[in-house]
């Protein structure tokens, strides 16, 4: 019977430990799949895969978005619309360091550009090694010479040293509250034992 106790007690504690892993890791990241500002939104991110992300760059100024630069990590293809042109860095290849770059997309002539009023869409193939899901910094620049950044916009991260241990640590909390609850069990056991003995 002590055995089945413990062996539930360990599977409630794991469970638990996932919950709040799961917890942190929503309040601290959250999704971002809609983001606006006064001149641009961008809406969109990663699909149910992980490895596919398309955003939508709508343009709410007054004159056409000629550049829009999108932070990644381990992309390993960047698609523009017709018209454009795209360089970007750090993609996954052979040789390649594996460290964040941007693709930066322009459109070959102001013509070609987001004209007010009107969206396309942009789109990213992460490497099969994949890559953290998190809002990020998307910085368009209009034909006009002026620049807007818009945040908390769905982008491929790299992951930080508290994306990799949050489970670790919640899990070590759990398990630490586990091992004081059985000890205080087995020291009011023996405190009932020794009453129950006396004369």
């Amino acid at each position: 019977m002590r055995m089945i106790e413990r062996a539930d007690a360990m599977r409630g504690v794991c469970v638990l430990a996932r919950s709040l892993a799961a917890g942190f890791y929503f309040a601290l990241l959250g999704p971002a799949s809609a983001v606006a500002n006064p001149t641009v939104s961008i809406i969109g991110g990663a699909d149910a895969s992980g490895h596919t992300y398309t955003w939508q760059v709508r343009n709410g100024g007054a004159s056409p978005i000629v550049e829009v630069r999108f932070p990644h990590y381990r992309g390993g293809l960047f698609f523009s619309p017709l018209g454009w042109s795209s360089d970007c860095t750090a993609l996954v290849h052979v040789g390649a360091k594996d460290e964040p770059g941007v693709c930066t997309a322009r459109a070959v002539a102001p013509a070609d550009g987001i004209a007010p009023g009107q969206s396309v869409a942009f789109s990213m193939q992460i490497a099969s090694s994949g890559a953290k899901r998190g809002p990020g910094e998307v910085t368009v620049r209009f034909a006009d010479g002026s620049e807007t950044r818009v945040a908390g916009v769905e982008l491929p991260q790299q992951e930080g040293l508290g994306d990799k241990y949050v489970s670790l640590v919640a899990l070590g909390g759990v398990f630490t509250i586990f091992v004081i609850a059985q000890a205080v069990r087995k020291r009011r056991l023996r405190v009932t034992r020794r009453v129950n003995a006396s004369p």
